[in-house]
C-alpha cells in the first residue's frame, strides 16, 4: 500500500491574507495539489456562488450549512481522499472549520455542524491547519474595495469577532494540529512562519 498523503489545512476570518499565503505556497510545493473550500470541483464552485455570491438574496442558515456540507461531500469524498490515498500531498483553502466559525456564529448548533461535518469527511483529519489570526477591525479595512469580497466579508465586526472566538475554541480542541500565525506581521514573516511550521511537523 502506499503511504497516504499529507494533508493541510489553511483557515483564517476576514482580510486574513490567507489567499496571499496559498499563492507563495503554491511556489513553494509545486507539487502539492491544491483545492478550495467551498468549490474544488464543478458541482462545488456553483454551490460557493450561489451561497456566498453578493446576488441580492437570502439564504438561510441551514441552507448555508447544507450547502456547504454538500459541497464538502463531494470534494473530499470523491477527491481529496482519494488522492491522499494514492499518495499526494493536498493543501485545502479552508475545511470544516470554517463553517463552525461562520455557521456556529449564524446560531446554528454546533454539534450538528460537528456531526454533519464527520459524515461528509468520512472522519478526515489534516496533519495540520494553519490559522492566519488577524482582528477583525484590521481584516476589515483590508477587505474594503476589493472585488472579491463574498457575503460574509461584509458582515459587521460584531459577527467577525464572534468568528474569531469560534477560531480560538477549535484551536483549543485541536491542540496537536492547530497553528496559529499572527496574520498582523509582514507577508513575508508570515508565510516564513508557515513554512516553519510545516516542517517542525517534518510535513514538508
Amino acid at each position: 500500500m502506499k503511504e497516504r498523503g499529507k494533508f493541510v489545512v489553511l483557515e483564517g476570518g476576514v482580510g486574513c491574507g490567507k489567499s496571499t499565503q496559498e499563492k507563495l505556497l503554491r511556489e513553494e510545493l509545486p507539487y502539492w495539489e491544491f483545492y478550495r473550500e467551498p468549490g474544488g470541483t464543478p458541482f462545488g464552485e456553483k454551490i460557493r456562488d450561489a451561497v456566498q455570491g453578493l446576488h441580492g438574496y437570502d439564504v438561510d442558515r441551514i441552507a448555508s450549512l447544507f450547502a456547504y456540507s454538500s459541497s464538502r461531500a463531494n470534494l473530499i469524498r470523491g477527491v481529496v481522499i482519494p488522492r491522499l490515498e494514492d499518495g499526494a500531498n493536498v493543501l485545502l483553502d479552508r475545511f470544516w472549520y470554517s463553517t463552525f466559525a461562520y455557521q456556529g456564529t449564524e446560531g446554528v448548533s454546533k454539534l450538528l455542524i460537528w456531526g454533519m461535518s464527520l459524515v461528509a469527511t468520512r472522519g478526515l483529519k489534516p496533519n495540520m491547519v494553519l490559522h492566519y489570526e488577524l482582528s477583525p477591525e484590521v481584516g476589515k479595512t483590508r477587505k474594503e474595495g476589493r472585488h472579491d469580497a463574498d457575503r460574509y466579508d461584509l458582515k459587521g465586526v460584531d459577527f467577525h469577532q464572534k468568528v474569531r472566538k469560534n477560531y480560538l475554541l477549535l484551536s483549543k480542541l485541536y491542540p496537536g494540529i492547530w497553528k496559529t500565525i499572527d496574520a498582523s506581521q509582514p507577508i513575508e514573516k508570515v508565510f516564513e512562519d508557515s513554512m516553519n511550521a510545516l516542517k517542525a511537523q517534518g510535513i514538508v
